[in-house]
Formats: C-alpha cells, sequence, structure tokens
C-alpha cells in the first residue's frame, strides 16, 4: 500500500512539473540572471572602494572650442552662437538634418542664422550647398503645409542664392497639386520663373498647373498652360477635362467641341462627365443644334450616353421653347434604353406648364407614376403649381390631398404657398387660413411670401382687421417683412379708406422694422391719397418722402399731372413748395400747365402760390 501510494505521488509530481514546465523554465532563467548581477554589482562595489582610496587625477583643461560645441537637436536655438550660425557649412547641414523630422525647427535655425548674417554661398561646395539647403527646406515646409515659409524662402532664394532649378518647380508643382494649394501653387510658380530662362520640358509640371488654374478659376492662364503642356507631347485625359470644365467655366463652346474632338482624335478615353460638360456648355452658349449633333455622335460611337447627357439638352429645349424638340429627346431616351428621371419628368412638367399645357402636364404625370418613376414633393409641386395658374383651384387641392396621402413625402413651404395664393385670389381666404393651420401644424414656418399672399386675400374683403393681426403674427414669428409687404398693406388701407393707418405704418413701421424706405411706397401712397381727393394727407405723405430722400423729377412730373387732370392746383402749388424745399427737380413743362389751368380757372391766389413754388425751383414764368 505504501509502494502504491509513494509511486502515485511520484507519478503526480511528474504530472504537475511537465505541465508547469514553461513557468519553472522562467524561474530558473531569472534566478541565473539575478545570481549574475549580483556578483556583478560585489566587483563594481570593490573598485569603487579602490579609487576612493587612490588620489584624483586632474583632468586636462578642455580647449574653449570644443566646450562651446553645440547639439542642435535640443536647447533653445537662441543659445547657438552667432559664430556658429554664420558657419555656412554647418548651418547647411543640421538644415538638412532637420529637414526630415523637424521642420519647424529647421526654419527657426534658419531665420537665425539669416539675422546673424551668415553667407550661404561660403559653403564648401558653394552654391550647389546653399542651393541644396534652400531646395530641402522649401519642399520640408511645402510638405508640413508651412505655405508663407515656403515661399518665404523661394524668395530668400531669388535674392541671395541660384535660381530655382527644374527639379526644384517640378517638386514645388506636385507638392502643391497634391495637397489642393492651387492658388499658392501658381503664385510660387511665378516667383520661381519671374525674370529666369528656364526650358521645362515635363509635361507634368504643366498639367500641375493647368490644374491649379482651373482649380482657382484662373481661367485666362489656362490656354497658355495648355500649349505648353502640348509641345511636349499629347496630353492626357485629365488634361483635356480640365480644357472642357475651362470652356464651360467661360462658356465657350467651341474650345469645349475642339477638345472632344481631339480626344477622339487621339483615341483617348472620353468619360461621360467629359460628354456632359461639354454638352452642357454648348447648351449654357444657346447652341443648341450643336449638342444635339455632339449627342448623336456620342450615341453613334456607342459611347456613354446617360440620363444627365439627356436631360442637359432637354432643359436647353424647353428653356429656349422649343417644346417638340424637347419631347423628341425624351422619346429618344426611351427608344434607347434610358430610363427618364424625375429631374427629366420635372424639366417636361416646368415647361408644359410655363406653356399653360395643364392637361398634357397630367399626362405626363401619370406616364411618370405607370413607368414606374415616383413622383417627389417637387413634381407634385410643379403640376400643383400648374393647376393654380390655370385657376383649377379644386384640381390642385386634390392633387395636394393624394401628395399628403404618400408616406414618404409631404408638402413644402412652396407646396402651401402656391395653395394659399391660389385659393386667395380665388377669393377662399378661409380656405387659405386654414391652410396655414395645416402648414404651422405639419412643424413648417410660413416665410414672406406665404404672409404676403393671405395680406392680399384680406384686400378682396377690404378685412383690415384680419390684415392687422397677420401683420402682428408675422412679426412675432420673427418673420421680416419687406418692401412688398408694406406696399399690400397700403394698397389694403387705401381701398378700406384707412389713410391714418397708412400714414402711421410709413411714419413708424418702415423704420422699425429696418425695411428701405423706398421712394415708390410714398409715392404709392401719394398717388392713392391724390385719386381720393385727400389733398392734405397727399402734402403730408409727399413731405414724409422729403424726410427720407430728394424726390425724383419723374416722380414729381407723375404726381403733379394727377393733380392737373383733378384740378387740384392748391395741392400740386404745395408738393411744388416742398420739392423746392429739398433742391428737388421739377420739370417746367409741368409746372407751365399748372399755371396754365390756374389762369384759366381764375384762382388768383393758387396763381401766386404757383409763381412763388416755381421762383423757388428756378422755373421761367413765362408769357403770364
Amino acid at each position: 500500500m505504501s509502494a502504491f501510494t509513494f509511486e502515485s505521488a511520484y507519478n503526480l509530481a511528474a504530472d504537475a512539473a511537465y505541465a508547469l514546465r514553461v513557468e519553472l523554465s522562467f524561474m530558473a532563467v531569472f534566478a541565473f540572471l539575478w545570481l549574475v548581477g549580483s556578483a556583478f554589482g560585489s566587483q563594481k562595489k570593490a573598485a569603487k572602494k579602490v579609487s576612493c582610496n587612490t588620489p584624483k587625477k586632474i583632468s586636462p583643461p578642455v580647449a574653449k572650442h570644443e566646450s562651446s560645441r553645440v547639439t542642435i537637436s535640443n536647447g533653445p536655438i537662441s543659445s547657438i552662437p552667432a559664430t556658429k550660425l554664420k558657419d555656412a557649412n554647418w548651418v547647411c547641414g543640421q538644415i538638412q538634418q532637420l529637414c526630415h523630422s523637424q521642420v519647424r525647427r529647421a526654419m527657426e535655425l534658419y531665420r537665425a542664422s539669416l539675422q546673424a548674417g551668415i553667407q550661404f554661398e561660403s559653403a564648401t561646395n558653394g552654391k550647389s550647398s546653399s542651393s541644396q539647403t534652400f531646395s530641402s527646406l522649401l519642399i520640408a515646409c511645402l510638405r508640413a503645409g508651412q505655405v508663407e515659409d515656403s515661399i518665404e524662402i523661394l524668395q530668400d532664394l531669388r535674392r541671395h542664392g541660384p535660381a530655382p532649378d527644374k527639379a526644384l518647380i517640378a517638386s514645388m508643382m506636385r507638392l502643391c497639386t497634391s495637397k489642393q494649394l492651387f492658388a499658392e501653387g501658381l503664385k510660387m510658380f511665378d516667383l520661381a520663373s519671374e525674370g529666369a530662362k528656364i526650358e521645362i520640358d515635363d509635361k507634368t509640371v504643366w498639367s500641375c498647373l493647368l490644374f491649379c488654374s482651373v482649380e482657382s478659376k484662373s481661367f485666362r492662364r489656362c490656354q497658355g498652360f495648355f500649349q505648353k503642356l502640348c509641345a511636349c507631347g499629347t496630353p492626357s485625359s485629365k488634361d483635356y477635362s480640365n480644357m472642357v470644365r475651362v470652356a464651360f467655366s467661360t462658356t465657350d463652346w467651341k474650345l469645349a467641341l475642339k477638345m472632344v474632338a481631339e480626344m477622339q482624335k487621339s483615341d483617348l478615353e472620353i468619360t461621360g462627365i467629359v460628354y456632359n460638360t461639354a454638352l452642357a456648355c454648348c447648351v449654357a452658349g444657346e447652341k443648341l443644334d450643336e449638342a444635339r449633333q455632339l449627342l448623336d455622335s456620342i450615341v453613334e460611337a456607342a459611347e456613354v450616353a446617360d440620363v444627365i447627357t439627356y436631360n442637359t439638352l432637354a432643359k436647353g429645349y424647353a428653356k429656349a421653347g422649343r417644346m417638340k424638340d424637347c419631347f423628341s429627346i425624351y422619346e429618344k431616351m426611351r427608344e434607347r434604353g434610358v430610363a427618364p428621371s424625375q429631374v427629366t419628368y420635372g424639366i417636361l412638367l416646368d415647361a408644359l406648364i410655363n406653356d399653360n399645357e395643364v392637361d398634357k402636364a397630367v399626362e405626363i404625370f401619370q406616364t411618370m407614376k405607370k413607368d414606374g418613376c415616383e413622383p417627389n414633393t417637387v413634381l407634385y409641386t410643379t403640376l400643383i403649381k400648374g393647376f393654380a395658374r390655370a385657376g383649377q383651384v379644386d384640381q390642385a387641392v386634390e392633387l395636394y390631398t393624394q401628395m399628403q396621402q404618400e408616406k414618404q413625402m409631404q408638402p413644402d413651404v412652396i407646396t402651401f404657398s402656391i395653395l394659399i395664393k391660389a385659393h386667395c385670389d380665388a377669393g377662399r381666404l378661409e380656405a387659405a387660413l386654414k391652410l396655414l393651420m395645416s402648414m404651422m401644424e405639419a412643424g413648417l414656418k410660413p416665410d414672406e411670401v406665404v404672409y404676403n399672399n393671405l395680406l392680399s386675400g384680406c384686400i378682396q374683403d377690404c378685412n383690415v382687421e384680419l390684415a392687422n393681426n397677420l401683420y402682428a403674427e408675422m412679426i412675432k414669428a420673427k418673420v421680416k417683412p419687406t418692401v412688398a409687404t408694406f406696399s399690400i398693406l397700403l394698397r389694403l388701407y387705401a381701398q378700406c379708406k384707412k389713410w391714418d393707418e397708412a400714414i402711421d405704418l410709413l411714419k413708424t413701421q418702415v423704420k422699425s422694422q429696418g425695411v428701405p424706405a423706398e421712394p415708390r411706397l410714398y409715392g404709392q401712397l401719394v398717388q392713392s391719397c391724390l385719386r381720393n381727393r385727400q389733398g392734405k394727407r397727399a402734402c403730408e405723405v409727399y413731405q414724409l418722402l422729403c424726410e427720407t430722400s430728394v424726390p425724383t423729377i419723374s416722380m414729381n412730373s407723375f404726381l403733379l399731372s394727377v393733380c392737373a387732370k383733378l384740378n387740384m392746383l392748391e395741392t400740386s402749388a404745395e408738393i411744388m413748395t416742398l420739392a423746392a424745399g429739398v433742391k428737388s427737380s421739377v420739370d417746367s413743362r409741368d409746372a407751365a400747365l399748372l399755371l396754365e389751368t390756374a389762369m384759366k380757372k381764375k384762382k388768383p391766389q393758387v396763381l401766386a402760390d404757383l409763381k412763388k413754388a416755381m421762383a423757388l425751383l428756378n422755373l421761367p414764368l413765362g408769357p403770364a
């Protein structure tokens, strides 16, 4: 039994040792290293004790120039002696070394050496060494995004060192392009090449310069760079693409077509973007026939003609009113298997509605839904606008109801604005107000156009109270009124004979709401007062006008002619007197007509007032 127990214990210990073999090995190695370290430490302590008992050895004096040796990798630059900062060999070496990892420190050392009066050309290799230093620092600053520092170095290089070589210019342009420093790249190229006779035969440089010019919108330089590029060999597809962008930006349709033709001749790949840009250039230049020829050539060559290509030309035809050609493009799309998009149908609907072809617009709308192209808010709103323009308010409301039933689509501010205007124009002010409530419940904020439409609706019913409430609500909602808002309110007040409210509006609200006091507002109210024979109020409003601006001779002529037609001679005399007070001008013919009328009517007091006003205006009294 004891033998069995001993054997079992031995086997158990062996199994445990095997399982912990890694840990036991680590402990053994650690113990060995600790013993070795202890032995080495004992020897070091013994040696230290011996050295304490021996006399100290005096070290020889260190030479002054050796003790002043500076390590540039640490410590402030300001601690470097001026003698070191003037040492061109040392500074050049340190700058080139720092450019690899410490660009700002390299720039700091560079500026400090300049202040110390360093002469870089005094380096061992002369201009070659200084040129390499300038180049290394310039490129390092560009890589680090320190553009201003790079420009400063380039300027110093032009002043103190040799002119930048082709390799440096090429590196600069590649870096500027890759880092999207387009305007800066052009500036640096101009600095580097100014007055220098450098023949650059590297296509990459001219390609980068062309791209920088396009991106910085320096289009006048693009042709020159492209010509230089062509002189170095065949431009790439990207270069031609950039030139097509130039053509589009300058509406040079001939250049666009020329670039496409050259690409085809050189058998270069032409992307759909290039074709669409060239096509859009022709459309923008109103060269629709040339655009159609380009589209046909694209199709014949089995090139990419996508929905954007067709939409671009269709929009051009629609804008020009060539609806037959517009629908021809639409049919060609379908024939060639290009599915019309929401934009396509939007172009067709908008064009038809502008031509008052509402029935055809409805057909297109139904075709769109039938073909599986789901209408969006813009398309629904466009058709609603068509119904509203045609006075078919009920149809517009019906379409609005359909729109509300769509889960992923809801009316926007423009939709409600069109519907509210349609109801106001039709005299349905109550329905328009309900739409306003629905709009606000949907979380949409009414704008100035919505409120102006509602205010216009109040004119038909002469509902001043509602108009005032709407205006107050508009101000409370922080919707700023415009000149159009005040013009509508003035029309309302004039129609409802609320002259005091109208004058108070001009006196207080125009200024308090920060709206420009345009003369036409005052002229509008003066005219309304005159037509309603409110002479005193007309003069009061004209006085307000004179306080804000000097009435023009054309406005004076119009108001005085109204006075003459209505025989309001006293009012005309007062208006002329007020005009003279602000040195406004009055046409002598208008004054003569009023004077003649006063003589015929035998009104001596008016005649005297007119003569007095004419004298103030330096107008001739005539034979009278």
